[in-house]
């Protein structure tokens, strides 16, 4: 069925005709117009949100393959005829869990990170800091999606983006390397937008642990997590409160997946996520050259590697 035939409205939808008031929704909209596709009460993957990724946009007319984006906004009560339920438990393939311990090492094919980073796998909270962390936070997204004999999970994933940091033209250009269509990968990844401090804890407290098991998601991103919490009058206990709830969420889902979080500015707030990490690795870029420092590790000593980050764009290797 065309996705145009799902759409019984008098007038096209925006994220802009948002309101004051309204409850907050998951919104699909086309990335090229802006027009609202569906909304969801539960974030979902795009393929089992838009049903026909191959029709066209209502608003301009474009592909809807690889064109569509998510946010988490508040939207006006007319929309409701907009909205998509998650499926019925009955509907919904139960996922068949295995323990950490039964997974080979996740890996993301490159020796200088992945010496520090094991083990690499569900069950484990891995915290990278520093401005190159939006490459690692792709090639590990796009890696989960590899065979488990290529260093991959197999798995879908869900990226929670909370500063703008999402780069779908670093995450194709990762695809092509290893010949995949941009397209077929972006597929198995449920990404989200955030724009507040309060929208982030929200997602992750409440949406993100069913969604791991909705969708069977072995690996779970969240994108420079401290992004939002930046105001100018930000009150302390207030933040402190939303990332405690952040925390406790964070603790239920590495239970079946492997949590990644990314800090990219220095914020006063990043020894508190740090100190929830397995696995905690800075990034600092010195000279052309990115040195990584393993900082915490459930098993290992520090330690120090250094690398050229074209190197880590370039290199993709399959791990056996």
């Amino acid at each position: 069925m065309e996705f145009s035939a799902l759409i019984t409205m008098t007038r096209l939808h925006y994220p802009h005709d948002q309101r004051e008031s309204g409850k907050e929704r998951f919104v699909y909209s086309c990335s090229s117009c802006s027009c609202v596709l569906q909304v969801r009460r539960d974030l979902g993957l795009i393929s089992e949100t838009i049903d026909s990724p191959n029709s066209r946009c209502v608003g301009c007319g474009r592909t809807l393959e690889g064109n569509v984006e998510c946010r988490l906004t508040t939207v006006p009560d007319e929309w409701s005829e907009l909205y998509k339920s998650v499926p019925k438990a009955t509907e919904r393939k139960t996922p068949d869990f295995r323990p950490a311990s039964s997974y080979p090492h996740f890996s993301l094919g490159f020796p200088s990170l992945d010496s520090l980073f094991r083990p690499f796998s569900p069950g484990y909270t891995v915290v990278v800091s520093g401005g190159e962390t939006s490459i690692i936070a792709e090639l590990a997204t796009f890696r989960a999606q590899l065979p488990l004999e290529m260093g991959g999970l197999d798995s879908t994933v869900l990226f929670i983006d909370g500063g703008n940091r999402s780069d779908p033209y670093l995450f194709s250009s990762f695809a092509r390397q290893r010949g995949i269509k941009p397209n077929t990968a972006m597929r198995r990844v449920a990404t989200c937008r955030v724009f507040t401090m309060h929208q982030l804890a929200d997602l992750v407290s409440r949406h993100v642990v069913s969604a791991v098991d909705d969708y069977a998601a072995r690996l779970v991103v969240i994108s420079d997590l401290l992004g939002t919490f930046n105001e100018p009058e930000l009150d302390d206990r207030e933040a402190r409160r939303l990332l405690s709830a952040i925390e406790q969420a964070i603790g239920l889902v590495k239970k079946n997946a492997l949590v990644l979080v990314t800090l990219v500015s220095p914020n006063k707030y990043d020894d508190t996520v740090t100190s929830w990490a397995d696995t905690s690795v800075s990034l600092t870029s010195t000279g052309g050259k990115v040195r990584a420092e393993l900082l915490k590790h459930p098993s290992k000593p520090p330690a120090v590697s250094s690398f050229n980050p074209g190197q880590l764009l370039r290199q993709v290797k399959v791990v056996r």
